[in-house]
Protein backbone atom coordinates (compact mmCIF):
# COMPACT_ATOMS: atom_id res chain seq x y z
CA UNK A 1 0.00 0.00 0.00
CA UNK A 2 1.35 3.41 -0.95
CA UNK A 3 0.97 6.01 1.77
CA UNK A 4 1.44 9.75 1.64
CA UNK A 5 4.85 10.89 2.87
CA UNK A 6 4.97 11.52 6.62
CA UNK A 7 7.32 13.96 8.35
CA UNK A 8 8.00 13.61 12.04
CA UNK A 9 10.07 15.91 14.22
CA UNK A 10 10.85 15.18 17.86
CA UNK A 11 12.75 17.69 19.98
CA UNK A 12 13.85 16.80 23.51
CA UNK A 13 15.17 19.60 25.73
CA UNK A 14 17.35 18.48 28.63
CA UNK A 15 19.62 20.23 31.11
CA UNK A 16 22.66 19.58 28.90
CA UNK A 17 21.18 20.67 25.58
CA UNK A 18 18.76 19.18 23.12
CA UNK A 19 18.29 16.17 20.89
CA UNK A 20 16.38 16.60 17.66
CA UNK A 21 15.14 13.76 15.48
CA UNK A 22 13.79 14.42 11.99
CA UNK A 23 12.16 11.44 10.32
CA UNK A 24 10.80 11.22 6.78
CA UNK A 25 8.67 8.24 5.81
CA UNK A 26 8.49 8.04 2.04
CA UNK A 27 9.80 5.83 -0.77
CA UNK A 28 13.23 6.26 0.84
CA UNK A 29 12.70 6.75 4.57
CA UNK A 30 15.39 8.54 6.59
CA UNK A 31 16.24 9.79 10.05
CA UNK A 32 18.50 12.72 10.91
CA UNK A 33 19.72 13.05 14.47
CA UNK A 34 21.07 16.34 15.81
CA UNK A 35 22.35 17.30 19.22
CA UNK A 36 22.44 20.99 20.16
CA UNK A 37 22.19 22.03 16.47
CA UNK A 38 25.10 19.89 15.21
CA UNK A 39 24.12 17.36 12.57
CA UNK A 40 25.48 14.09 13.84
CA UNK A 41 24.21 11.62 11.30
CA UNK A 42 21.57 10.74 8.75
CA UNK A 43 20.68 7.24 7.73
CA UNK A 44 18.02 5.33 5.86
CA UNK A 45 15.44 3.40 7.86
CA UNK A 46 14.80 -0.30 7.42
CA UNK A 47 11.39 -1.65 6.44
CA UNK A 48 10.87 -2.96 9.98
CA UNK A 49 11.69 0.45 11.49
CA UNK A 50 9.23 2.15 9.12
CA UNK A 51 6.51 -0.37 10.01
CA UNK A 52 7.10 0.17 13.73
CA UNK A 53 6.93 3.95 13.28
CA UNK A 54 3.72 3.79 11.25
CA UNK A 55 2.09 1.52 13.85
CA UNK A 56 3.07 3.96 16.62
CA UNK A 57 1.76 6.93 14.60
CA UNK A 58 -1.53 5.13 13.93
CA UNK A 59 -1.97 4.52 17.67
CA UNK A 60 -1.53 8.19 18.66
CA UNK A 61 -4.24 9.55 20.92
CA UNK A 62 -4.69 13.16 21.97
CA UNK A 63 -3.66 13.42 25.63
CA UNK A 64 -6.26 15.14 27.78
CA UNK A 65 -4.96 15.77 31.27
CA UNK A 66 -5.31 17.99 34.29
CA UNK A 67 -3.10 21.01 34.71
CA UNK A 68 -0.27 20.52 37.18
CA UNK A 69 -0.69 22.25 40.48
CA UNK A 70 2.10 24.67 41.27
CA UNK A 71 4.58 22.68 43.32
CA UNK A 72 8.25 22.42 44.01
CA UNK A 73 8.96 19.97 41.19
CA UNK A 74 10.49 21.40 38.06
CA UNK A 75 10.67 19.43 34.82
CA UNK A 76 14.07 18.10 33.83
CA UNK A 77 13.02 17.24 30.26
CA UNK A 78 10.57 18.86 27.83
CA UNK A 79 9.30 17.36 24.57
CA UNK A 80 7.81 18.60 21.33
CA UNK A 81 6.52 16.09 18.78
CA UNK A 82 5.20 17.14 15.37
CA UNK A 83 3.76 14.62 12.91
CA UNK A 84 2.58 15.84 9.49
CA UNK A 85 1.28 14.37 6.28
CA UNK A 86 -0.97 15.47 3.43
CA UNK A 87 -4.14 14.95 5.48
CA UNK A 88 -3.12 15.72 9.03
CA UNK A 89 -0.84 17.75 11.25
CA UNK A 90 -0.39 16.92 14.94
CA UNK A 91 1.69 18.74 17.52
CA UNK A 92 2.24 17.58 21.09
CA UNK A 93 4.13 19.36 23.88
CA UNK A 94 4.74 17.83 27.32
CA UNK A 95 7.25 17.52 30.13
CA UNK A 96 8.63 14.57 32.04
CA UNK A 97 6.36 15.49 34.97
CA UNK A 98 3.35 14.75 32.73
CA UNK A 99 4.53 11.14 32.43
CA UNK A 100 3.98 10.45 36.11
CA UNK A 101 1.08 10.82 38.48
CA UNK A 102 -2.60 11.05 37.60
CA UNK A 103 -2.05 12.23 34.00
CA UNK A 104 0.50 9.57 33.03
CA UNK A 105 -2.01 7.37 31.20
CA UNK A 106 -3.06 10.24 28.92
CA UNK A 107 0.47 10.47 27.54
CA UNK A 108 1.02 6.74 26.88
CA UNK A 109 0.73 6.91 23.08
CA UNK A 110 2.95 9.99 22.61
CA UNK A 111 5.52 8.55 25.04
CA UNK A 112 5.45 5.26 23.08
CA UNK A 113 6.10 7.03 19.75
CA UNK A 114 8.86 9.06 21.42
CA UNK A 115 10.49 5.83 22.61
CA UNK A 116 10.33 4.36 19.11
CA UNK A 117 11.97 7.45 17.59
CA UNK A 118 14.68 7.59 20.28
CA UNK A 119 15.38 3.87 19.82
CA UNK A 120 16.38 4.61 16.19
CA UNK A 121 19.38 6.48 17.60
CA UNK A 122 21.62 3.49 18.11
CA UNK A 123 24.05 5.52 20.26
CA UNK A 124 21.36 6.98 22.55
Amino acid sequence: MKTYPIALELTVWMELGLNQYEVTIDEVSKISIKRTDDVLRTRELTGNEVSTLIAAIESLMVPVSDEHKEGGNKPSTSYELIVESAHFSLEFNWEDLDLSGASAKAFTSVAALTSVVESLDLTH
